[in-house]
């Protein structure tokens, strides 16, 4: 009978921590502003530098959120992120796709208030390459890199609701650090904006807002 008490009581102690330690999860989806800049080796030596158009792609995230604190979260989600770029010139318009399946971390500062929670992210990236579709005649032959790490720094706000699902808004800006491709005689850098829509479970809820009075 001991062992049984002692048993359930460290089950429920262990149960108790990790509720304490995961604050929830959720899904958001949203747009992408993609664009590139590239380094191109010209015959006589030199190197010039072109700043593509914006092109406006998709994004998906599956999330979840750990740390019980009051200001400080850390959050790792799994995201399906359509970047790219688009190229107008004498010879066209040209469209460069590129899918990527990433894992991001990030680090949560956020302040509870009792209009909402606006928060800040920051933290790296780990993208893979899905699928590439380069249309620009200067891209012809490269090929971007199938692993690359970045990273990415956010604003967002979390709604006040009476239940444990909170809409959410985000926007996030990602330029990378190294370059996305690489390859005589073009090197390409990615960077977008992300602006997303979701929805958070949140487990440690008391089931309505703070009143003020």
């Amino acid at each position: 009978m001991k062992r049984s008490v002692l048993l359930l009581s460290l089950l429920l102690c262990v149960f108790l921590a990790q509720a304490q330690f995961f604050q929830g999860f959720g899904l958001m989806g949203g747009l992408t502003l993609g664009r590139q800049k590239w380094w191109i080796d010209q015959p006589d030596g030199s190197e010039s530098i072109t700043r593509t158009r914006r092109l406006l792609r998709f994004n998906a995230e599956v999330f979840a959120e750990f740390v019980n604190h009051p200001n400080f979260r850390w959050r790792t989600e799994l995201q399906y992120n359509q970047k790219g770029s688009q190229e107008k010139s004498d010879a066209g318009k040209f469209r460069n796709r590129l899918d990527y399946i990433c894992w991001n971390n990030f680090l949560i500062i956020r302040q509870e208030d009792f209009l909402g929670t606006p928060y800040f992210l920051i933290g790296p990236r780990v993208e893979y390459k899905l699928t590439q579709a380069t249309e620009s005649p200067a891209l012809s032959g490269i090929g971007f890199k199938p692993l690359h790490f970045t990273w990415s720094a956010g604003l967002g706000w979390e709604f006040v609701t009476y239940g444990a699902l909170k809409p959410v808004v985000e926007v996030h800006y990602n330029p990378v650090i190294n370059r996305s491709a690489d390859q005589a005689p073009v090197a390409v850098k990615n960077r977008a904006w992300e602006f997303r829509l979701g929805f958070k479970m949140v487990f440690n809820t008391t089931g309505c807002p703070p009143v003020y009075k």
